[in-house]
C-alpha cells in the first residue's frame, strides 16, 4: 500500500461528512409522523398577495372554496394590479362572504411590496391562524386547510408545510422537482429533529399575534423575499413549530419553464439565506461545500489514488442514504421524482450551485414583478 495523498484524505474527509449529513436528514423525514385529518373548530385566515394574476386566481380560488373546513376566510391583497383583477375579485367577493380584497393602490418606499401586502392582510385577518400561499399555487386535496389547521395545537405559532411543483417534460423541469424535494428534505427534515430553519410561503402557517408581536418583517422589510424563511429562522423554535407532510396537505405550483427565469427566482431565494442566523449559514454552508468538493475532488481522486475501494464505497454509500432519504419523502409527500438519474441531478446541482450562488452573494436587490 502506498501512502496516503492530500486530495485522499481531503475526498475522503467530504465525503464522510456528506453521509453524515443525509444520515441525519434521513432520520429527520423518517421521524416526521402521520397526519391527523380530525376537524378543528378555529378559524384560519388564507392570505395571497397577488400582482396581475387574474389568470391564477380564476384558477386557485375555486378550489380553496371547496376546502373541507368549516371555518375559514380567505384574503386577497391585489398589488397595483392592472389586468382586471380588481374587478373580478369585488365581483367574487359579493358571491362569497368569506373572501376578502384589499387594494394596494401606492406603495411605501422603504418597503417591499410582497411583504407590505402580507403585512396588509395580516392585519385585516380576523383569526389567529395565519396560512400563506402564492397565487400560482392548487391544493392537492380539498383537506389542505383542514390539516393544517389539525397541526395548530397548544404552543405552535409555526406549521411548516411542503410546496411541490407540477410535472412537466424537460430536463429543467426534472431538475427543478429534485432540488425543491432537496429543500424539502432540509428544512423539514431538521425542523422534525428540533432545529427549524426556514419554511416555504407557498405553503407555510403562522401566528397573527406573533407577527404583530415581533412587529412583522421588521429588520429586513426592504428584502426582496424573506417574508417566509427568514422570519421561520428568525423566530421558528422546536417548541413551536409543527410539521406537515403528506400527500393532501401538499400544494403544487406552475415551475419555471425558462432557464433564465429560474436562475432568477433562484438567486433571489439564495441571496435571502444571508440573512439567516450564523448557526443555519454555517451548518447549511458545510453541507453544500462538501457536495461541491466531492464532485471537484472526485476526478483528482481517481487519477492520484491507487487503491479507490475506499472513496468508492464511500461515494456508493452517500448515494444509499440520499436515495432512502429522497425515496422516504417521496412516500410521506406524494412528490413524484423519477431516482434513476439521481446521480445526474446530483453533478447538476453542483453546476447549478456554482451558477446561483456566486450571484446571490453579490445580488443586492431582486424586483417581484
Amino acid at each position: 500500500m502506498g501512502e496516503i495523498s492530500s486530495v485522499e484524505i481531503i475526498f475522503i474527509g467530504v465525503v464522510v461528512i456528506q453521509l453524515v449529513y443525509w444520515l441525519i436528514w434521513l432520520i429527520g423525514v423518517t421521524k416526521i409522523k402521520k397526519v391527523s385529518s380530525d376537524p378543528k373548530s378555529h378559524g384560519v385566515s388564507v392570505i395571497i398577495a397577488a400582482k396581475n394574476e387574474l389568470a391564477n386566481l380564476e384558477k386557485l380560488l375555486p378550489t380553496i372554496f371547496k376546502q373541507n373546513h368549516n371555518l375559514f376566510e380567505i384574503i386577497i391583497i391585489d398589488d397595483r394590479s392592472s389586468d382586471g383583477s380588481y374587478e373580478f375579485l369585488r365581483a367574487l367577493a359579493n358571491e362569497h362572504a368569506n373572501l376578502k380584497v384589499i387594494t394596494v393602490s401606492e406603495l411605501p418606499s422603504h418597503l417591499n411590496a410582497k411583504k407590505y401586502a402580507i403585512t396588509l392582510g395580516i392585519k385585516a385577518a380576523k383569526y389567529e391562524q395565519i396560512l400563506l400561499t402564492d397565487a400560482d399555487c392548487q391544493p392537492l386535496s380539498e383537506n389542505w386547510i383542514r390539516l393544517i389547521a389539525s397541526k395548530w395545537e397548544g404552543g405552535n405559532e409555526f406549521v411548516l408545510g411542503f410546496s411541490s411543483y407540477l410535472t412537466k417534460p424537460g430536463l429543467l423541469n426534472y431538475f427543478i422537482r429534485f432540488e425543491t424535494m432537496l429543500t424539502g428534505i432540509q428544512y423539514l427534515g431538521a425542523a422534525a429533529l428540533g432545529a427549524p430553519y426556514m419554511g416555504v410561503g407557498r405553503n407555510l402557517s403562522y401566528s397573527k399575534s406573533l407577527f404583530l408581536g415581533k412587529k412583522g418583517f421588521h429588520g429586513f422589510q426592504d428584502l426582496m423575499g424573506g417574508d417566509d424563511d427568514v422570519f421561520v429562522n428568525k423566530y421558528a423554535r422546536k417548541s413551536n413549530v409543527s410539521i406537515l407532510l403528506s400527500p393532501e396537505s401538499a400544494i403544487s405550483s406552475i415551475p419555471k419553464s425558462k432557464l433564465s427565469d429560474f436562475f432568477i427566482q433562484k438567486t433571489r431565494h439564495l441571496s435571502v439565506g444571508k440573512h439567516y442566523s450564523s448557526k443555519s449559514k454555517i451548518i447549511l454552508g458545510i453541507f453544500t461545500l462538501s457536495w461541491i468538493l466531492t464532485w471537484g475532488l472526485l476526478p483528482f481522486e481517481i487519477i492520484s489514488t491507487q487503491n479507490l475501494n475506499v472513496p468508492i464505497i464511500l461515494f456508493l454509500g452517500r448515494y444509499v442514504f440520499m436515495g432512502f432519504a429522497f425515496v422516504v419523502f417521496k412516500n410521506k409527500s406524494g412528490a413524484k421524482l423519477q431516482l434513476l438519474g439521481l446521480i445526474v441531478l446530483d453533478f447538476m446541482f453542483v453546476l447549478y450551485y456554482f451558477a446561483t450562488g456566486i450571484r446571490a452573494l453579490l445580488t443586492k436587490r431582486i424586483k417581484w414583478s
